[in-house]
């Protein structure tokens, strides 16, 4: 018979935090490397695996994009 694992996921400010880390070194990656290139597919995969996961533990998808337009200091693009 198998035993449940004890352990729990804790979700606090500090691990979105690092997540969040995590996924700016990748746009980064992404940003220099050539487009269509397996290193630039590998990031494009990374980042959905982050997004996936922010939006498992958060409920958010996009709890890492556009961070200001949640924090209600930036309302997108102007069209002035």
């Amino acid at each position: 018979m198998s035993r449940r694992s004890k352990r729990r996921i804790i979700l606090d400010e500090k691990s979105l935090e690092k997540l969040g880390e995590g996924r700016s070194v990748v746009v980064a990656v992404a940003s220099r490397a050539r487009i269509g290139s397996p290193e630039y597919r590998a990031a494009q995969e990374t980042l959905d695996a982050i997004d996936d996961l922010a939006g498992k533990l958060t409920g958010d998808r996009r709890y890492y994009v556009n961070p200001l337009a949640k924090a209600g200091t930036w309302s997108g693009p102007s069209c002035t």
